[in-house]
């Protein structure tokens, strides 16, 4: 592998932003598409020429870097401008491109008669640069530059359709929120600097690794304020309420951004720093506590949605609370592994999603769909195949995934916490089991469908074979030593207490009766939600209470708006009103009307008489000579 060549990955979809953000008001837009597509599809076919490289490779010599300049040099402190490519950032970089590959394709039919087209495909070539930029970092400070920038492009993308006051406000939503979390990002950054005078990674992990003389509680501080950064970037609780209201955004937007990709970077620098997380155990539980319960609030909260985008958007709140799950019992390559199938299923639910949405022409109420399987039977099977794996049946890639994060967590944290994670994946299954009604039971729209074309469609049939297969990268079963995790190479955690033997048919026994649970649960949700739908809306007015806390996300948003948007609000209207209208103005303008006195007073002085001027010089002198006199102890 040619280190001079890892540049490539990052040309192409720079290329892609000024080709036609630049001179694409003058091409037709079956240019900007063939411009936008071809400058991921040309990263994806350099990244797959890395992958062939590495996987042929020894373990030892799958790691290439480069560094392209020096950016900052302050002592023992190197800033550089330097790309890693290692097995992790492999994954992560394949993820990135092979969905955002099928997402412009996508994008080509499904925007096809927007306004901002152009626009669209600007942004989102900017989205993947930075995306890339983030991933093949090889140190925090540039790391930290992609993170802002696909936080720029998620606020232009959210509020794509700016015409729109919702949009714009869920843009501004997700911008302020995730600064919150960037706060702690730029905070463990600097604490790390100061501590151990670099931020490159390699660096970082041989310092932490041997005798660095940091206090455990400095350890500690900096994992807090890193995984601080992670818990706004990847919507974890309580910094998630902004990804639900960035469903606002055109439904590839939701799929790329909010599914598939930038919300999985909290869980990606959480990997990429797991030698410092290692010196740190408090934080790893306290990693694996915020990903349970944000697993198990966001999938009650998935429940009691109407809108088919915010089920799938809560949806993705609770999945990556499992991925976080997983990097707090110590297994990062279940993590990983999980990330890669959510991105798989959760891009073609939202893709599937939008299809649906464009066939009826906007409408994106569940109880508005029904009997749509006929209708668009491609897209209903992709859908559904999104839907098995997300729920965890045998043998999609989700089973594997999830099954390997529960037994992680029951592994590290025991018996209750497997069980309270279970509960979660349960609830998975009821909602998953809620959105087959879109496509069985009765036909409940009117009007023509707007059957979705070849670009909409391809890519969802491409996404279902990878959310049948994708779990074979978990081979072989109930065992560490998997195909990807051999791939990653991560130092293998620990196992819990108890012999081996008897550890491993507790996880054969467990993982079976969650396996037949999942299934039974699903099943009767299916049933309830199709054949009994008209009872089950029924149910929800007999339980409003109920069924509004979990519309509302358990009135998060309402307890922000109380403890935090009022009382910033207040301060901003004292501020405005009483601060500045009054003190400050006051002061400015006092200070104005105390120079237009004196003006005046001395102006008085100014009669034109050389008489009254040369008693005042003579007046003046005699002031002054006394005066020095006086002091000079001649008095």
């Amino acid at each position: 592998m040619n280190p001079e060549s890892l540049w490539l990955l990052l040309v192409f979809p720079a290329l892609g932003v000024l080709v036609n953000g630049l001179a694409g008001r003058r091409f037709p837009t079956p240019v900007i598409a063939a411009v936008a597509v071809a400058s991921v599809g040309l990263s994806l076919t350099v990244a797959l020429g890395f992958f062939l490289e590495m996987t042929a490779a020894a373990p030892a010599a799958r790691t290439v870097a480069t560094t392209l300049y020096t950016w900052l040099a302050d002592g023992a402190l190197q800033i550089r401008v330097g790309l890693l490519l290692d097995p992790l950032a492999m994954v992560m970089v394949l993820v990135v491109l092979g969905i955002a590959f099928l997402i412009h394709i996508y994008s080509t039919g499904y925007m096809r008669g927007d306004g901002g087209y152009r626009r669209f495909f600007v942004y989102l070539n900017l989205f993947v640069f930075f995306m890339l930029l983030l991933v093949l970092a090889d140190n925090l400070i540039l790391t930290f530059v992609g993170w802002e920038g696909v936080g720029l492009c998620s606020y232009l993308l959210i509020g794509f359709w700016h015409e729109k006051k919702s949009a714009c406000d869920a843009g501004r939503k997700a911008f302020i929120v995730n600064r919150i979390g960037d706060c702690g990002f730029i905070l463990g950054i600097l604490l790390i600097i100061v501590v151990f005078e670099t931020v490159d990674y390699r660096e970082l992990a041989t310092l932490v690794g041997g005798a660095h003389g940091a206090a455990p509680g400095m350890i500690t501080l900096m994992a807090l304020l890193l995984f601080m950064g992670a818990m706004g970037k990847s919507a974890q609780f309580p910094l998630h309420v902004w990804l639900p209201d960035a469903m606002e955004g055109p439904t590839p937007v939701s799929a790329l951004i909010h599914a598939a990709t930038m919300v999985n970077a909290g869980v990606y620098l959480m990997c990429r720093i797991s030698p410092l997380l290692a010196q740190s155990p408090e934080v790893l539980a306290v990693i694996a506590a915020v990903g349970l319960i944000t697993a198990v609030y966001a999938a009650l909260s998935a429940l009691g949605q109407r809108d088919i985008k915010r089920v799938l958007a809560y949806s993705t709140v609770s999945q990556i609370g499992y991925m976080f799950v997983a990097v707090g019992s110590g297994i990062y390559a279940a993590g990983i592994f999980h990330l890669v199938t959510h991105g798989i299923f959760k891009g073609l639910l939202f893709l599937g999603a939008g299809a649906v949405i464009h066939a009826l022409k906007g409408e994106q109420d569940i109880s508005r769909m029904g009997g749509l399987f006929r209708e668009i039977p491609a897209t209903a099977v992709a859908f559904i195949a999104g839907l098995l794996a997300l729920a965890g049946v045998f043998p999609l890639a989700g089973f594997f995934s999830k099954d390997a994060v529960l037994w992680g967590g029951y592994e590290h944290f025991g018996m209750n916490f497997w069980l309270i994670a279970f509960a979660g994946a349960l609830i998975t299954a009821l909602y998953c089991g809620k959105l087959f009604a879109v496509f069985f039971g009765e036909k409940r729209y009117e009007g023509h469908l707007h059957r979705p074309a070849l670009p909409v469609v391809a890519p969802l049939v491409i996404l279902a074979a990878g959310a049948v297969t994708a779990g074979l990268l978990g081979l072989p079963m109930f065992t560490k030593d998997t195909l990807l995790s051999r791939f990653l190479a991560f130092p293998v955690a620990l196992s819990g207490d108890g012999p081996e033997e008897i550890m491993h048919k507790m996880e054969i026994i467990l993982t079976i009766f969650s396996g037949a649970v999942i299934v039974a649960v699903l099943a009767a949700a299916v049933y309830l939600f199709i054949k009994n739908r008209d009872r089950m809306a029924v149910l929800g007015d007999d339980f409003p209470n109920a069924a509004s806390l979990l519309a509302g996300g358990f009135g998060l948003d309402g307890i922000n708006d109380i403890l935090l948007v009022r009382p910033v609000r207040m301060t901003a209207r004292f501020c405005a009103r009483i601060i500045d209208s009054r003190i400050i103005d006051g002061m400015v303008n006092g200070a104005g009307h105390l120079a237009v006195l004196a003006g005046r007073l001395l102006a008085a002085l100014q009669t034109g008489e050389i008489g009254h001027y040369a008693f005042a010089v003579l007046a003046g002198t005699f002031i002054v000579l006394g005066t020095a006199l006086y002091f000079a102890g001649l008095f």
